[in-house]
């Protein structure tokens, strides 16, 4: 695989990690096609194994989706902004701190946001914690 190539994969899954914080873009299939790319392109047991891993994880999320309850961090009263800044922290999370960051960068973000919104601490909790 050239270094031209490899750059070209790496945009389209960082296409797919923007793709999920947007409603209509389905961000997960961006980055499975974008493993599957690399997977074909590379052909080594590696790819192959992490193809298998990220199709896992997939199907795994498609199955456990329906049986989450649905959650909607608007109702909380958090206003658009801030939860697009915990969508970046989340992102900027996952790659400083691998999977853990994610959410750590989504909540701690969320509550900055709203701690400098509301003033308070007190104030500023409930709405993260929802």
């Amino acid at each position: 695989m050239s270094v031209w190539q490899l750059v070209a994969v790496g945009l389209v899954m960082l296409l797919g990690l923007i793709g999920v914080l947007l409603p209509g873009v389905p961000g997960q299939a961006i980055v499975w096609a974008a493993v599957l790319w690399w997977a074909l392109t590379d052909m080594t047991p590696a790819a192959w194994a992490v193809l298998i891993g990220a199709t896992a994880l997939l199907l795994l999320n498609q199955a456990l989706k329906p049986l989450l309850p649905p959650r909607r961090p608007h109702e909380s009263g958090a206003p658009r902004r801030t939860l697009m800044l915990g969508g970046i922290g989340g992102i900027v999370g996952f790659f400083v701190v691998p999977v853990v960051g994610a959410i750590a960068g989504y909540v701690g973000v969320i509550y900055g946001a709203e701690r400098l919104r509301l003033g308070s601490r007190g104030r500023a909790g409930p709405r993260s914690a929802r």
